[in-house]
């Protein structure tokens, strides 16, 4: 959605980026964002890193480890389950080549040890790029996170 006033710009050690191309520069990640049901797995990723380069080049078979869904490549997204396809949705905005990640809630529906992949893969990443998180449950921050109330902005 544009600024209804005033005047945004993009940059990137000082070069402006044209506010068409900064959807490359962006992952997010959110409950209600849909996968395509469609797709299986390993296409839904062909089709989001067609648009979008991975970080650090990896391939398919790489995120396919790192997210621990290889077993379920050829599987259709409409039957996994909710926490399956909230792991999809977080390695789609995590191993997107991106200056900035946006986050809303992102442990819903993870099990014990996905919220655990969720923290040590967001660990990594406060290292390279900002990540803004938007969440009411403490224990999706990381350990050191500059937190703002928006409340103390009404």
């Amino acid at each position: 959605m544009p600024q209804s006033t005033g005047s945004l710009k993009y940059s990137v050690q000082g070069s402006e980026i044209p506010v068409e191309e900064v959807f490359t520069r962006i992952s997010i990640a959110t409950p209600y964002m849909e996968l395509i049901e469609e797709f299986t797995l390993l296409e839904q990723l062909r089709f989001h890193f067609s648009l979008k380069p991975a970080r650090n080049g990896m391939n398919e078979m790489e995120i396919l480890e790192k997210i621990s869904l290889a077993h379920a490549k050829d599987k259709y997204i409409s039957n996994f389950s909710s926490g399956m396809k909230q792991r999809v949705k977080l390695a789609l905005a995590f191993f997107s080549e991106a200056d900035i990640l946006f986050l809303d809630e992102p442990g819903t529906n993870l099990d014990s040890q996905s919220f655990d992949w969720y923290l040590r893969n967001l660990e990594q990443l406060i290292r390279k790029c900002l990540v803004v998180i938007a969440s009411n449950q403490p224990s999706e921050y990381p350990f050191n996170a500059q937190k703002i109330d928006i409340m103390s902005f009404k």
